[in-house]
């Protein structure tokens, strides 16, 4: 398990925005790497038809592989990603959670799939590459 310093230490890769800060909520950290979370998504972060927005889904992506190599334990930045997305819907409560494809001494790749949370339908998923930068003091 994650104990409760690291998962704090995790948060600082979410903006100090209310929009973000205040939905998202993390479900567990099953082990390293595996992250669970929740996210309400306002309307604030949708598009002109009032589904969520592009940008909202890889933001999503971006927080769910931070939160996934925090709990390595290790700072991080994003290399590069890829998102796709497969199904529309209104702003709504997300379901997302984090797989580690790869954990090297400088690099991971981290896969983030997101779902409605009422219906379990795939909505995007993303991948990551990511950069570890050293452990968390």
């Amino acid at each position: 398990m994650v104990d409760e310093k690291l998962i704090e230490k995790m948060w600082c890769n979410v903006p100090e925005a209310p929009e973000f800060r205040e939905n998202i909520e993390i479900v567990e950290v099953s082990e390293p790497g595996y992250v669970h979370f929740t996210m309400d998504i306002p309307e604030s972060l949708g598009n002109y038809r009032g589904g969520i927005h592009g940008g909202t889904g890889y933001f999503i992506g971006e927080i769910g592989c931070g939160f996934a190599t925090y709990s390595f334990g290790v700072n991080n930045v994003c290399n590069s990603a890829s998102i796709n997305f497969f199904k529309a819907v209104p702003c709504c409560k997300v379901d997302v959670t984090t797989e580690p494809l790869h954990k090297g001494r400088s690099t991971a790749v981290i896969r983030v799939t997101t779902r409605e949370a009422a219906t379990g339908k795939l909505l995007f998923q993303s991948t990551h590459n990511m950069f570890l930068m050293g452990p968390i003091e």
